[in-house]
C-alpha cells in the first residue's frame, strides 16, 4: 500500500476523473517499474504537489529516486531538459519511461528551502544554480509561435482565473499583473532566450550528496518545465514567494526590490524585468493555487501581491 502525500493527493483529486484514475493506477505502475529497473522501493517523499516521488535502491546497491508524474505534466520536456543538461544545474537522469511518465533520478539531499540561512542566502544559491542551468543547449529547431510565449500565457491565465476563483484579490492587483505580463510579452526576444527551468523556487533546488561538476553551488534543480524564455523569468520566480517576509516587512516594496537587485547583480539580468516577472508570477501562482487545491497558500500570495502595488 502507498500512502500518498496529502498535497499530491489533493492536487490529483482537483483534476477530476483523470486525477482519480492516475492515483488508482500508481501502485501497479510502481511495481512494474521496480521490476523493469531492478529497484527496491523505499520511503515515499513528501513536498511535491504533482508527482509521486519514491526513494529506491538500484540493483548495483546505489540509491536513486523514482518519480512518477501525472498525465499532462510536461514529462517529455522535463526528461529532455534533464537529459541534455548532463548534470549541469540539474539532477542526473539514470533512466526514463515516457509511456508511464516515470524517471529514475540521482538521489539528492535536502531542499534549499529547508537549509537556507535566510532569503538572501537562498537567492544567492538559486542565482548560482541558474547560471549553470541556463547552459542547457537550446533545441536546434527552437521556435515560439506568436501568443505562446510565457508572458502571453500568464496574462491569459490571470484574466481567466481571477473571475473563476471569485475575484480573490483587488482588481488593481490582477490588472497590474496583466499589464506587466503584456510588457514582458512585447519585449520577448527569441535570440535572447534561454532554456528556463520555469519553477526554480527553493524547494526545487536540492543539495547534491557529494561535490561534483555542474553543481558548484552545492545544489541542483529538479522538475524543470524547460521552455524558452527571458532568463529574468526564472529570477522572477525566485522572488515570487517569500510571503512571510513580504507580509511582515515595514517596507515590502523595498524588500522585494532589494531581492531583485541582488539577483540582477549576481546574473547581469535586468532588475526591472525581474520585478515585473516576479509580480506577475506572484499573482498567477496565487490564483492557480486557489483553483487547484492550495487555497490558503494561494490567498497569501495574493495578499502579499497587494502589498507590492506601491
Amino acid at each position: 500500500m502507498i500512502e500518498f502525500p496529502d498535497r499530491m493527493r489533493r492536487t490529483a483529486l482537483s483534476r477530476g476523473a483523470a486525477g482519480r484514475e492516475w492515483l488508482a493506477a500508481l501502485p501497479e505502475r510502481l511495481a512494474y517499474l521496480c521490476e523493469a529497473w531492478s529497484l527496491r522501493p523505499g520511503a515515499v517523499l513528501d513536498g511535491g504537489s504533482a508527482a509521486l516521488v519514491v526513494l529506491a535502491r538500484r540493483g548495483d546497491g546505489t540509491d536513486a529516486v523514482l518519480r512518477l508524474g501525472p498525465p499532462g505534466d510536461g514529462f517529455a520536456g522535463q526528461v529532455r531538459t534533464i537529459g541534455v543538461a548532463g548534470g549541469h544545474g540539474y539532477v542526473r537522469l539514470y533512466a526514463h519511461d515516457l509511456e508511464r511518465d516515470a524517471a529514475l533520478l540521482e538521489a539528492l539531499g535536502p531542499a534549499l528551502g529547508t537549509t537556507a540561512r535566510s532569503a538572501e542566502h537562498a537567492l544567492d544559491v538559486l542565482a548560482a544554480t541558474l547560471r549553470q542551468a541556463w547552459l542547457v543547449p537550446r533545441p536546434p529547431d527552437a521556435a515560439v509561435p506568436p501568443g505562446t510565449d510565457k508572458a502571453s500565457t500568464l496574462a491569459k491565465l490571470i484574466i481567466e482565473l481571477w473571475p473563476q476563483t471569485g475575484r480573490p484579490c483587488p482588481a488593481e492587483v490582477a490588472e497590474r499583473a496583466v499589464g506587466y505580463a503584456r510588457r514582458r510579452a512585447a519585449a520577448f526576444d527569441l535570440d535572447g532566450s534561454v532554456v528556463c527551468h520555469g519553477d526554480p523556487h527553493p524547494d526545487n533546488a536540492l543539495a547534491v550528496l557529494t561535490p561534483r561538476p555542474g553543481a558548484e553551488s552545492g545544489y541542483v534543480f529538479v522538475d524543470p518545465d524547460g521552455f524558452l524564455c527571458d532568463p529574468a523569468y526564472d529570477l522572477g520566480v525566485a522572488v515570487r514567494g517569500w510571503t512571510d517576509e513580504v507580509l511582515a516587512a515595514a517596507d515590502p516594496v523595498g524588500l522585494v526590490r532589494d531581492y531583485c537587485a541582488r539577483l540582477a547583480a549576481a546574473t547581469g539580468v535586468d532588475e526591472q524585468a525581474i520585478w515585473e516577472w516576479g509580480f506577475t508570477e506572484r499573482v498567477s501562482s496565487g490564483l492557480y493555487m486557489i483553483r487547484y487545491g492550495a487555497p490558503a497558500e494561494g490567498r497569501e500570495y495574493l495578499v502579499s501581491a497587494a502589498r507590492l502595488l506601491g
